[in-house]
């Protein structure tokens, strides 16, 4: 994949997924980052009934939204407020995998169980 496909792929801002009875992601915002040949995205996810979505359950729901492999998606950090049921998430989105490896940090990928 290119950073022209990832471009393409903009727009999403402001889509909600429900993804189960008790979980559902909204894309807050986007943006292309070209040096680093990535899409970056935050999301706001509501959990009220639940606790704290898993990484796996975050990056399979991001895939699926952007319409990408699995393995290019990085989620960085989940934010919890305490009490509210509402987290926020930052992930990344890369066009190129062994670059991925080269720009993120080793303990990042293997928190998103991907493989070095």
């Amino acid at each position: 994949m290119h950073i022209a496909e990832l471009e393409s792929k903009l727009g999403r801002k402001g889509t909600t997924v429900k993804i189960d009875e008790n979980l559902s992601l909204t894309v807050v915002e986007e943006e292309i980052n070209k040096l680093l040949g990535r899409l970056e995205v935050d999301v706001y996810i509501e959990h009220i009934t639940s606790s704290t979505p898993s990484k796996a359950t975050i990056r399979n729901a991001i895939a699926n939204i952007y319409g990408v492999p699995l393995d290019l998606v990085v989620v960085k950090k989940i934010s919890t407020e305490y009490g509210i049921g509402a987290s926020k998430a930052h992930i990344h989105i890369y066009a190129d995998q062994s670059f991925m490896k080269k720009v993120e940090l080793r303990h990042i990928l293997k928190r998103n169980e991907i493989q070095l």
